[in-house]
């Protein structure tokens, strides 16, 4: 709201389209602007304008590195431009909108230490020489681009098998199922690890799950990764065979992934490891993509997804697939979450915990089919599992076989910050 001697209202208004207030591609943004004049006013021009910006900053080492991008702006004059003027009588003057959000592959709203992506409406009114007068909304940007929901909701499986060095001399092996890769913020992920401890110590199973987040900029990157949430499973004796369940909720409020952002990239990895002591941890990373909590509608933590109810949170004109149930009648898995791949990154180091980090590894997962489905287990931590007879490594996809490298990014120097709670 702002005001002056002949100006005394001018306000910005939008109307809501779900409980949540998101809007997605496609999407009409519809509201107006309300003018209220003490007197006769001469006014050049009004207008309202809606877009949607990708903006990364930062400074290292007395460089300082940016990049932008611009996914869309639209503009409609409320009073058109006239030199002349138009004269406007004392009142209240209301002028409603309407804006389509253009469709296609855009990141959701995100803001960080070094970038951000916003979207927002603008409007000004032009009186010639006189001062100028803005007002601007954000609003909340939820990518639903042809997310690629037979990939998001397939099981992952990662095999493992290590020995074991000095101190705790042996061999361990790891089969562990994780029940799909796409959840909401306050969905409880699921997983089944079974454990063949033959070395000589007792070894706890852990679970974490880590953030990753990436800045670009002239050819130069800028990590920031912290952990969200660990778990500690109770241990698996020395020379045993046991399944362990792990269960955790992703946090209420926790951020959406972002992989469609060629300057800004958020993502998950469930990391699953025996914490073995003085010696290098096995362990298996699963990818995870946390989706918008607004297609959770009247859902209940693990109930069966239906997309009818993903779509019933409000009016959209956001092309998004009509299938029955996320199960057998899903489309085939594609090779990505969105048709146009973004940058791929190498997988994060390890952070946190009582072990020793990985080094930065080159992503050796294969690109082809993922996800084979898993042999059930049962929940019960103490079930004996037998070994098959012949062992074959089984790694889940990375980050970097889903999504493939963008030519429009060049490899420059890269800063890494964690973050551990």
């Amino acid at each position: 709201m702002e005001k002056s001697h002949s100006v005394k209202e001018f306000h910005l208004s939008y109307d809501a389209l779900n409980e949540l207030n998101t809007f997605s591609e496609g999407d009409c943004i519809s509201g107006r602007i309300s003018l209220a004049l003490n007197k006769e006013t001469k006014v050049d021009s009004l207008f309202i304008k809606a877009k949607g910006d990708a903006d990364v900053n930062w400074t290292d080492d007395d460089n300082t590195y940016s990049s932008h991008i611009r996914y869309f702006k639209l503009k409609t004059f409320m009073i058109n431009t006239n030199t002349q003027g138009n004269i406007l009588s004392p009142g209240i003057h209301v002028y409603p909108f309407s804006i389509q959000i253009p469709q296609g592959s855009m990141p959701s709203s995100f803001k960080g230490s070094h970038g951000k992506i916003v979207y927002k409406l603008e409007t000004k009114l032009d009186r010639g020489w006189m001062k100028k007068r803005v007002l601007e909304k954000e609003i909340t940007f939820v990518s639903k681009a042809d997310l690629n929901l037979g990939l998001l909701m397939s099981p992952q499986r990662g095999v493992k098998n290590k020995s074991i060095g000095i101190f705790s001399s042996g061999q361990v092996t790891m089969d562990v199922n994780v029940e799909r890769m796409g959840y909401m913020p306050g969905e409880m992920v699921t997983i089944r690890a079974n454990i063949e401890n033959n070395c000589s110590r007792d070894l706890k199973t852990k679970f974490a799950l880590k953030q990753k987040i990436t800045f670009r900029a002239s050819g130069n990157t800028s990590i920031n990764e912290k952990t969200v949430c660990k778990m500690v499973q109770e241990p698996v004796p020395s020379k045993t065979r046991q399944s362990v369940a792990g269960k955790f909720v992703i946090p209420p409020d926790q951020g959406l992934s972002i992989l469609n952002c060629n300057n800004i990239s958020v993502e998950y990895i469930l990391k699953v490891y025996l914490d073995v002591p003085l010696a290098k941890d096995p362990e298996i990373k699963f990818p995870l993509v946390i989706i918008p909590s607004g297609f959770q509608s009247i859902l209940s933590p693990n109930m069966p997804v239906r997309v009818e109810e993903l779509i019933e949170g409000g009016p959209s004109n956001s092309d998004f697939p009509s299938y029955t149930d996320f199960g057998s009648r899903l489309p085939a898995v594609g090779p990505s979450l969105y048709p146009s791949a973004p940058p791929a990154y190498p997988e994060p180091a390890a952070i946190g915990g009582s072990y020793y980090p990985d080094p930065q590894q080159p992503c050796p997962y294969p690109t082809g089919p993922v996800f084979p489905q898993p042999p059930l287990y049962s929940a019960t931590s103490t079930q004996v599992i037998h070994a098959p007879s012949s062992f074959q490594e089984q790694h889940p996809p990375s980050y970097g076989s889903l999504f493939p490298p963008s030519a429009l990014e060049t490899p420059g120097p890269t800063s890494i910050k964690s973050t551990n709670h």
